[in-house]
């Protein structure tokens, strides 16, 4: 089944936001240096206490400045730099790949070299390389395009999500 979609400049944003998710080991290192910053900022001496909470407070405050205003100020400045983002794709699910295509070129994403992948509610990003990756917008299941079925070989050829 093919469909066709358009990647919108807050689709554009949404997807930065999924791709810049940090992975599940780095999540957990980020909450044990929170957790150790707070204990050492309840528990630790005096000399110890601020510096613990001013690393608290300012790494929180980084990471939020970082996900709400930095990223979505610098997607949006890439989105519109990046004409061939905004043209129409169509998709379709083969047996031993994902094909893409649009007026400026066309792509068929065989599973063996797709090096991760990651999902959330609205998309579906699969990467051939680390930093680069396909969004597929998961709103193309209203056209009949099978996600469910796309998820279920990226699990068997690529492996689960990251």
């Amino acid at each position: 089944m093919t469909a066709t979609f358009r990647i919108s400049e807050d689709d554009y944003v949404d997807a930065m936001r999924l791709y810049g998710r940090l992975p599940r080991l780095a999540r957990w290192v980020v909450i044990a240096i929170a957790v150790g910053l707070l204990l050492t900022a309840v528990f630790g001496s005096r000399q110890v206490q601020s510096g613990a909470l001013g690393g608290l407070v300012g790494g929180t405050m980084v990471l939020l400045a970082m996900r709400y205003m930095v990223l979505p100020m610098s997607a949006r400045r890439h989105y519109r730099k990046y004409k061939a983002i905004q043209d129409e794709f169509s998709v379709e699910l083969l047996d031993d790949a994902l094909r893409l295509w649009a007026p400026h070129g066309e792509s068929r994403i065989i599973w063996a070299n797709v090096l991760k992948w990651r999902q959330d509610e609205r998309f579906v990003l699969l990467y051939p390389m680390p930093r680069l990756f396909h969004v597929l917008p998961k709103s193309v299941a209203a056209q009949g395009f099978d996600v469910p079925a796309l998820v279920e070989r990226l699990n068997r050829h690529v492996g689960p999500e990251t």
